[in-house]
């Protein structure tokens, strides 16, 4: 399982073609060497994140944003992932006004022709969902659902959000392995986001699970910071190099 940082965790500090050349270089540093892109100021060229990535020996392997961002950007999301080198484009978040039954089928009828639009760039598509996903329509896993009906659907698992809907995480894992093609890790203590590992949620297991279900990719994550972002993205890249090797040994 590769490591990267999802660089949503740097958003104030993507503004311009400078800020992110310098933002890569400062990741490069931490010993980054993967990323997913994510609200990097969309005034900012492509070629320039291209650029900025290849001076810093970064790789990308997805673009991200909401699902109805993406759907209103299409050509801006694909082109970006495109010229960044990226497999897939992530969308995360169902819509609100189709968190009914009704609302998941059409919703369902939606993802199909993206991933339809995007197998024909040469792209994938994965869901991301957030925690008020897993529980959009009263009564049902609504995450479930989708991935059921379409079994076809790669999934980008945010532990922080599944955290909230499910206490046994290295279950939920499991019993989605082969479909999960990334991971991303944050945590918290009440309200405040802290380093991976650092916080409140228990992490047992965790890791364990996800290199026995064939996850590929694992980005740490944090978009709020009580300290220096880099520190503590380099915080919770080592806890989770530490995580992996122990897995490793068990």
């Amino acid at each position: 399982m590769e490591t990267g940082i999802q660089v949503s965790s740097l958003k104030p500090l993507l503004t311009t073609a400078e800020q992110v050349k310098e933002a890569f270089q400062k990741l490069s540093g931490l010993g980054c060497s993967l990323v997913q892109l994510q609200w990097i100021d969309p005034c900012v060229p492509a070629e320039s994140i291209a650029a900025a990535l290849l001076e810093s020996g970064i790789r990308s392997v997805s673009v991200q944003d909401f699902y109805e961002t993406v759907r209103t950007n299409f050509t801006y999301y694909t082109e970006l992932n495109a010229v960044t080198g990226g497999e897939w484009i992530c969308v995360s978040r169902i819509p609100e006004h189709l968190k009914s039954r009704e609302g998941l089928d059409a919703f369902l009828t939606e993802l199909t022709k993206m991933q339809s639009e995007l197998t024909g760039r040469g792209q994938k598509l994965c869901f991301h969902p957030v925690s008020a996903d897993f529980l959009a329509v009263p009564g049902m896993d609504a995450v479930g659902y989708l991935l059921e009906k379409m079994p076809e659907l790669p999934l980008c698992l945010d532990l922080y959000h599944l955290s909230h809907f499910c206490k046994d995480m290295p279950s939920y894992i499991r019993r989605y392995a082969g479909r999960i093609c990334m991971v991303h890790m944050k945590d918290h203590i009440g309200d405040t986001l802290v380093p991976a590992g650092q916080g409140e949620i228990d992490w047992t297991g965790v890791v364990s699970a996800c290199m026995m279900a064939g996850v590929p990719y694992a980005f740490v994550e944090q978009e709020r910071f009580q300290r220096d972002p880099y520190l503590c993205l380099k915080k919770a890249s080592d806890w989770l190099e530490r995580e992996i090797c122990a897995a490793k040994k068990d």
